[in-house]
């Protein structure tokens, strides 16, 4: 997170500690993303409870419930978390300036180290967001669109289909990225470069 009163509430004890609650509320919620990414890692979204999130986070199951709705709006809003700070990390390799096949080669190049090293986001944007049914696999399918756009010479307009080659080599890579972690591989980044020269 960064700054010292951020890292201060992290280590948080129980009880009165003078920090403003927007804080102590934004600190949970990014521990609770973080811990949903680890729990389904190891157990997958079916078999995790909100009290083994809660547990791990370091939050009670109260404080979950002033976050989230439940186990199903805690998945959703941790795919989305976790995959804008992924886009967001992407972006300097991303740079418009470049042709697209070397902004593609080197944003998966990218996406592979990030991911080779947390495992459990890569698990839960790859496939664990698919166990909630239709509703995952659309927040996936507008990811796979998301990252798509970066690629291509002229992006779409935000919420736009368009099923081009960038469309998909990304659904290519997001295939690929998802076997690894089924075999609890990371993705190499010579595997997901050469999806993106497809694009050559």
């Amino acid at each position: 997170m960064g700054t010292t009163e951020e890292e201060s509430a992290r280590r948080l004890p129980p009880g009165p500690h003078g920090l403003p609650p927007e804080l102590v509320e934004r600190n949970q919620r990014e521990r609770l993303v973080a811990a949903r990414a680890e729990v389904c890692a190891e157990k997958g979204y079916a078999e995790t409870s909100v009290a083994e999130i809660s547990k791990r986070a370091g939050v009670s199951t109260a404080s979950f419930y002033r976050q989230f709705g439940g186990r199903r709006e805690c998945m959703l809003a941790s795919f989305e978390e976790l995959f804008g700070r992924l886009l967001e990390a992407l972006e300097p390799t991303c740079s418009a300036g470049e042709a697209p096949l070397e902004r593609a080669r080197a944003g998966a190049r990218a996406t592979a180290d990030l991911l080779a090293a947390d495992l459990p986001t890569a698990r839960l944007l790859s496939v664990e967001i698919l166990a909630l049914g239709p509703e995952g696999v659309r927040a996936q399918h507008g990811a796979i669109e998301r990252l798509a756009s970066r690629l291509r010479e002229t992006p779409t307009a935000a919420g736009e289909d368009c099923f081009d080659a960038a469309w998909v080599v990304v659904s290519a890579m997001t295939s690929l990225v998802a076997r690894r972690c089924s075999e609890g591989e990371a993705p190499g980044a010579d595997e997901l470069a050469g999806l993106a020269s497809l694009l050559g």
